[in-house]
């Protein structure tokens, strides 16, 4: 994945899984980017509301995935750990996997 201008930014990375993608040692990584502006209104407001949440960490699920998102706006960033079920499909869309 390439990393131009991060200024506002989401950056989604997938881990966990059965192949413990992301996880130290995996020789797979899963992860993307997109402008907050190619957000729709109602992902932005998904968004939103899982940072208003206070929950910065997903609750654990045996092999499932976990989404760390990182939002950078104006050189600030924010991070948050979800569940993959919470993440809205314009996120995940942007995920691929790479070998590492």
């Amino acid at each position: 994945m390439t990393r131009q201008s991060r200024s506002d930014q989401v950056i989604v990375e997938r881990l966990g899984g059965l192949g413990g993608f992301g996880l130290p040692g995996s020789h797979i990584r899963s992860g993307g980017e997109l402008p907050l502006s190619r957000l729709s209104d109602a992902d932005r407001k998904s968004l939103d509301a899982l940072f208003a949440s206070g929950t910065r960490k997903a609750a654990v699920k045996p092999d499932g995935f976990r989404y760390r998102i990182t939002v950078v706006v104006a050189g600030n960033t924010r991070t948050i750990e979800v569940a993959e079920d919470q993440v809205p499909m314009a996120m995940r869309n942007c995920v691929r996997d790479t070998l590492a």
